[in-house]
């Protein structure tokens, strides 16, 4: 694997979160020596922006758009040599919507929907493809929904946001996180016993991530799904993961089998750290945790700098 794990941070002085950028710049550039094709794999909220206590509000960081436009101008020209998602609990639409960069595969619901957006075409335009299998969970999660923010109505932290065969419940601006969330799995329990014989047959599961409660298909996969299904599709022989929450952790631990497995020549894993809490899965499962989004950012720089120094074409 290719990671910087172990190092002292003396190269950077005594500041230990630019010591670990640092580390995470140098395992990036290495990662860049290994023959065949590399896979770029980024979460959004907690990755490429800053949490926000409201989900709606979250804008990309420019120098993380700016990275990912010079990387995905390297794809074009060496599709062979390179491969970019964005891989985002939202919709693909909502995601894309978000980033603005042409030339990315955007995954939205942990990789259940998404496209491929063409350079230069609007965010809006991404042809959505969602999962066959779940089109039977679209009413059942609606109805949910709406029945959890009617028994929450009083509820000012709470946003529901509709996912169409999956339904998710944030509660970043409650000031008592771990009551709002007992809340919210009360009123799902209510909302769910209260069903309809006609909307019973769709089955669900739960799954919390920072500050969050989704209900999912049983059906559906997650992010290690995904991201197995893009090294697959790209033939990757190495792989660059980023993210900061539990279902990013699932991700990390399905590259990390592939490598071990042969399969993959190398990867780097690498959590960033929220401002608040991080999940015990990321922090066991990243080879390096950046300080912040901001730090995302400095990590792709260097990887599109990496990859053009190498491009005959610009040199």
């Amino acid at each position: 694997m290719v990671t910087a794990r172990g190092r002292r941070s003396g190269q950077a002085g005594d500041d230990p979160a630019a010591a670990t950028v640092e580390r995470a710049v140098v395992a990036v550039r290495a990662l860049t020596g290994v023959p065949g094709g590399l896979l770029v794999v980024c979460d959004f909220d907690g990755t490429l922006t800053p949490i926000s206590p409201d989900p709606t509000a979250p804008a990309i960081l420019p120098a993380a758009r700016h990275a990912l436009r010079r990387l995905a101008r390297a794809a074009r020209r060496r599709p062979d040599r390179l491969a970019l998602a964005i891989l985002s609990g939202r919709t693909a639409l909502d995601v894309a919507g978000r980033v603005r960069v042409g030339g990315l595969t955007y995954l939205g619901d942990h990789g259940i929907q998404g496209g491929d957006l063409p350079v230069g075409a609007a965010a809006e335009w991404l042809r959505v493809a969602h999962d066959p299998r779940l089109a039977g969970h679209g009413a059942v999660a609606r109805r949910l929904g709406d029945e959890v923010g009617r028994l929450l109505g009083d509820a000012a932290w709470l946003y529901v946001e509709p996912k169409g065969p999956s339904v998710a419940f944030h509660f970043r601006a409650a000031d008592d996180p771990p009551a709002a969330r007992v809340r919210i799995l009360s009123a799902l329990d209510d909302a769910i016993a209260a069903l309809p014989a006609e909307l019973r047959g769709p089955r669900f599961r739960r799954w919390e991530g920072r500050r969050i409660v989704e209900l999912r298909p049983e059906e559906a996969g997650a992010k290690g799904e995904a991201v197995a299904r893009l090294l697959e599709r790209h033939g990757s022989t190495a792989a660059l993961v980023v993210g900061d929450d539990r279902s990013d952790a699932e991700a990390f631990a399905v590259v990390a089998r592939e490598r071990e497995a042969g399969r993959l020549a190398a990867c780097l894993l690498l959590g960033v750290r929220g401002p608040r809490e991080s999940p015990a899965e990321l922090l066991a499962t990243a080879d390096l945790i950046l300080p912040e989004p901001a730090s995302t950012a400095v990590v792709l720089r260097a990887l599109a700098r990496a990859l053009e120094a190498e491009d005959p074409a610009r040199a």
